[in-house]
């Protein structure tokens, strides 16, 4: 039985989701899924919460989403921030400091042992140096891939040591 962790870039899983398969989808029943009969240690989910100020509606919805995901068992919430931006005098919102939490999480997990094999749930590309960094304490790091073959991120199939393909039937077991 292998020790698994599962990492989720928890912005880039929505909207992925959202995009190929357009269902909301059971976190927990995903994750169970992927791990199979494994030991699943735990589950991060990197997030940028959003404010009350700035986004009322948006605000309760993602409130009462995280309260769900808190249910779950070795769920870990890590969350990045939303820094405010202007261009050509639009207001508008970027998303900092989850993926660099998300790369030093894979990476020093794999350094401390904490697992056997890591599943990458995210098609930022950006990931690549971390999940070489995790390979070379020679574990396995899975890219679970989500979306159609422009979504899909040619850096993580390269380096991951597999690619896991989110299928409509592998969805189907997960939907709300």
């Amino acid at each position: 039985m292998k020790k698994i962790v599962i990492y989720i870039d928890g912005s880039n899983f929505y909207f992925s989701i959202k995009n190929k398969f357009n269902k909301k989808i059971n976190i927990k029943r995903f994750c169970e899924k992927i791990a199979e009969n494994n030991d699943l240690i735990k589950i991060n989910y990197y997030i940028a919460p959003l404010t009350q100020k700035t986004h009322p509606t948006q605000y309760l919805e993602q409130q009462k989403f995280l309260e769900e995901l808190k249910k779950i068992d070795k769920f870990n919430i890590i969350f990045g921030r939303l820094e405010k931006r202007r261009r050509d005098g639009d207001i508008f919102y970027v998303e900092k400091a989850s993926d660099v939490n998300l790369a030093l999480d894979l990476a020093l997990d794999a350094e401390k042992g904490i697992y056997d094999e890591a599943y990458l749930v995210s098609n930022d590309g950006d990931f690549s140096g971390a999940v070489n960094a995790a390979k070379d304490f020679n574990k396995i790091v899975v890219y679970v891939a989500i979306g159609n073959r422009k979504a899909i991120s040619y850096f993580l199939k390269k380096v991951a040591s597999r690619t896991f393909y989110i299928t409509n039937n592998f969805i189907e077991d997960c939907t709300l």
